[in-house]
């Protein structure tokens, strides 16, 4: 049973989506601190990290980018439409993380249902399949009877947590030149498309108020906090 969407009056769900390099996790750190000065309020992180996790393993001595790079290869095919999902290792290693995203989310649910605000870094969906923090397993094609129940389980596991609406999504909108100046260890394609495809999420009909994330800081904190503000009076 998925749980119920987020309802006025409640506890405000402030979830912040963009692209690599749009400063969501250090506006998200900053607002949650200022916020917790009026009402008790929790950072949240919902990614993964798996990005985190591949840029270490460059770092390892001889063999660091070329098992980053095969292992890269594969998350690619996983996450691209019509490709075939490249064994259940693979196939694992995804679910395994959604799960760990899920867990997070459980645990936000329990401190919304305690009346504790709170604020995400990036929030789940269940409209594109493959990025964008949305399923791992349902873009490619398998024949593995098992890669195809963890992409069932997999999905039933987002469309719970998009069933939840927070409060006010923000969006940090950013330009491909700035998310690559901010991000140069980033490959630049791969932002050109979180770009693109962000830019298509609807959340499910949640509130959404777009920020030009390529502004100062500072003029972007001023609109989130006056956004934040207009939806949680």
């Amino acid at each position: 049973m998925a749980p119920a969407a987020h309802k006025r009056g409640g506890a405000p769900i402030i979830a912040f989506i963009g692209c690599d390099g749009s400063g969501k996790s250090t506006i998200s750190a900053e607002i949650a601190d200022i916020l917790n000065t009026k009402r008790k309020t929790a950072l949240v992180y919902l990614g993964l990290g798996s990005g985190d996790i591949g840029r270490k393993i460059q770092k390892w001595p001889i063999i660091g980018k070329a098992v980053e790079r095969a292992l890269s290869s594969k998350a690619k095919k996983t996450r691209t439409p019509g490709e075939s999902i490249p064994g259940v290792v693979t196939a694992s290693v995804v679910f395994l993380f959604s799960c760990k995203r899920f867990l997070a989310f459980k645990k936000l649910l329990k401190a919304h249902q305690n009346n504790i605000q709170i604020v995400t870094d990036r929030y789940p969906q269940a409209e594109l399949a493959g990025c964008c923090d949305g399923p791992g397993l349902s873009a490619g094609k398998t024949q593995n009877p098992l890669i195809a129940w963890l992409a069932r389980v997999e999905k039933r596991l987002y469309t719970r947590m998009a069933s939840v609406h927070p409060t006010v999504v923000i969006f940090l909108d950013v330009d491909l030149p700035t998310a690559v100046a901010r991000k140069s260890d980033h490959n630049p394609d791969l932002l050109a498309t979180k770009i693109e495809k962000t830019r298509t999420l609807r959340f499910d009909g949640a509130p959404i108020e777009i920020i030009n994330a390529c502004q100062s800081y500072n003029d972007v904190k001023k609109q989130v906090l006056s956004v934040i503000e207009k939806y949680t009076k």
